[in-house]
């Protein structure tokens, strides 16, 4: 076998080390909205939007759907509207007529147990209060309360027999669905074993007048 030479091997060498130092490398975006020509998520996205984007085989072909399987942050990046979901790897984007249509996604990159979903769900409903998004049903579906122990521990309990489900507005703009739902080793209905996970859907919305 050759032998590097020295000096190209003290070179490949620090190399590795820099690259080791440099710390973790930047997640990829993808930057969509309801109605958000295909062609601007392309553009727009850091993420690999047209190697992930399933094609239509018609006559011309259309664009289908975008899918993620590896870590992503997705920005939802209307103007006034807009918000920035935690990176995960789940996900697609549904198109119609080459524009978005529908957003659905994960804001963690692995399920988490009960004492991790509490702030997770925190974070996520301060960020779309802040972005101007509102309850569908004010008494019905509000904003989840998780505030003290007695309601989470309500939570705890109803998530291992149903979905608990957040329906958000921007009236006549947006419809957005938080399922929060108990995922894996639910049966045991146990806190400290059982796995959560949250699903977050975006629309429009078909609900106001």
């Amino acid at each position: 076998m050759r032998k590097l030479p020295w000096g190209l091997a003290i070179v490949l060498f620090l190399g590795l080390i820099a690259y080791a130092l440099s710390g973790p490398r930047p997640v990829d975006i993808i930057s969509v909205h309801i109605g958000k020509p295909y062609v601007n998520v392309e553009r727009d996205s850091t993420f690999s939007v047209k190697a992930k984007t399933a094609v239509y085989p018609s006559d011309p072909p259309e664009v289908d759907s975008t899918w993620i399987s590896s870590p992503v942050v997705v920005k939802f990046d209307d103007p006034q509207y807009g918000f920035t979901l935690p990176p995960t790897k789940f996900g697609a984007v549904g198109y119609r007529k080459a524009k978005v249509s529908t957003i659905t996604t994960s804001p963690m990159l692995e399920t988490v147990s009960f004492d991790q979903l509490v702030p997770l769900i925190e974070q996520l409903q301060a960020t779309l209060k802040e972005a101007g998004w509102q309850p569908r049903d004010r008494e019905d579906n509000a904003w989840l309360s998780v505030d003290n122990e007695a309601d989470r521990s309500a939570l705890q309990k109803l998530l291992f027999d149903q979905v608990v489900l957040v329906m958000l507005l921007v009236p006549h703009k947006y419809g957005l669905a938080l399922n929060v739902k108990c995922y894996a080793r639910c049966d045991e209905r146990d806190p400290k074993t059982a796995k959560y996970l949250i699903d977050v859907s975006v629309g429009k919305d078909y609900y106001s007048e």
